[in-house]
């Protein structure tokens, strides 16, 4: 199996992966903390699609943030946060964000969540079915060429991979957590 390969069949696991999870899952559910400290659904599936968004854009492609899918395709005017500035890089991905940033974060919609994952796994996916294996095993432009294409599409899907299963137990806590508290 080629990388381009093993990168897409990733891709499509975990797409399935996201959006059964979102079928499944109320409102509440992806909104919820089990703790103050901790990251809800919401939250971390807006952090894997962000970071595909900035490492495509930034480190691949080495376009400035303006080119982002969050700004070309209104995200930001659709929710009314601009992330970009904030966190490690200023990359505006979740990392690097203290309490404050993330409390600011807007409790975003299930719908604006799967649009902007949507949007992200197509252009990644576009991405990896348009490069060649050569392109893959260059350096990638961005971040001073230190790290390939390949590097920079892998790291953020096996976060995502990692992520999906912390949203997993994230649901599985609230679902024995309203069991326990029983219907109102």
């Amino acid at each position: 199996m080629q990388a381009k390969e093993v990168l897409l069949d990733l891709l499509s696991d975990n797409s399935n992966r996201v959006h059964q999870l979102l079928d499944e899952i109320s409102d509440d559910c992806l909104h919820w903390q089990p703790h103050p400290d901790t990251n809800s659904i919401a939250i971390t599936l807006w952090h894997v699609s962000r970071a595909f968004d900035v490492f495509l854009t930034q480190h691949i492609l080495a376009r400035p943030n303006t080119e982002e899918n969050w700004v070309k395709s209104n995200w930001k005017q659709k929710t009314g946060y601009d992330p970009r500035g904030l966190g490690t890089n200023g990359w505006g991905m979740l990392t690097g964000y203290n309490r404050e940033e993330v409390g600011a974060i807007p409790q975003f919609s299930k719908e604006i969540l799967r649009g902007y994952y949507d949007e992200m796994d197509s252009t990644i996916r576009s991405f990896v079915e348009g490069t060649g294996e050569e392109m893959l095993a260059q350096a990638a432009p961005g971040v001073e060429g230190r790290r390939t294409n390949f590097y920079w599409i892998r790291h953020p899907l096996f976060d995502l991979t990692r992520h999906v299963g912390e949203m997993l137990a994230l649901r599985t806590i609230w679902d024995l957590q309203m069991k326990k508290e029983g219907p109102d």
